[in-house]
């Protein structure tokens, strides 16, 4: 799932690109044509998708494990949907966020703060749940690997 959508390379080329677009937005000039441009949507997209490349190394795949572990553990304590809100509570409420900042086109500092944790956390989320919403980024991380991937040749 998101642990295989985008490799180190493409990660690390989604973070360049997000920093020139952030770096270019800030530029004198440049402020109408980045606006026309929608890149604080494509920086928050670019930040998630290079976010994703981390999740995808061993790194990752350690806390995924840590925290399905530690759910396992707090369901076995307290019951199944407690486990669930515990471990899953800050995804269920990052994403929305997330999403709703680039609807409303209300992207802000916050909002790639979001998609720079929501891979991170989506991986907190078990069972289905979290089977649907990694599944769902993780196409999305991988369509923007992909194509951040060719064009640098990554």
């Amino acid at each position: 799932m998101i642990e295989t959508a985008v490799s180190a390379a493409a990660g690390g080329a989604c973070a360049a690109g997000a920093t020139v677009l952030y770096v270019s937005e800030k530029l004198p000039g440049l402020k109408r044509a980045t606006n026309k441009l929608h890149t604080d949507r494509a920086q928050a997209l670019l930040i998630m998708t290079a976010s994703a490349a981390l999740v995808s190394t061993p790194a990752g795949a350690w806390w995924n494990h840590t925290i399905n572990d530690l759910n396992d553990w707090t369901t076995g304590m307290v019951g199944e949907w407690t486990g669930l809100v515990v471990t899953a509570l800050p995804a269920l409420i990052a994403v929305p966020m997330f999403v709703n900042d680039l609807l409303t086109r209300k992207v802000e500092h916050r909002t790639r703060i979001l998609g720079a944790v929501i891979p991170v956390l989506a991986a907190t989320i078990p069972g289905p749940v979290g089977h649907g919403v990694q599944s769902v980024l993780g196409w999305v991380v991988s369509t923007i690997g992909q194509l951040v991937g060719a064009a640098f040749g990554a």
